[in-house]
């Protein structure tokens, strides 16, 4: 019984490994742009609240 369980998840990973890959590959794409919408929104609001304060100190 558990070498048929194995057996078919075995076959079924590999009849579906490009679709996993497929879907990891997306799911990192996605994580990389917002990583970098992440950082670009960081620096704008770094260069506001630089801005903010250089104007308050004066």
């Amino acid at each position: 019984m558990m070498n048929k369980i194995s057996f078919s998840m075995q076959e079924f990973l590999q009849k579906d490994l490009s679709s996993s890959l497929l879907s990891i590959s997306v799911l990192l794409g996605w994580l990389g742009i917002s990583f970098v919408f992440l950082r670009i929104l960081a620096i704008i609001i770094k260069k506001i609240l630089e801005a903010v304060f250089k104007s308050s100190n004066k």
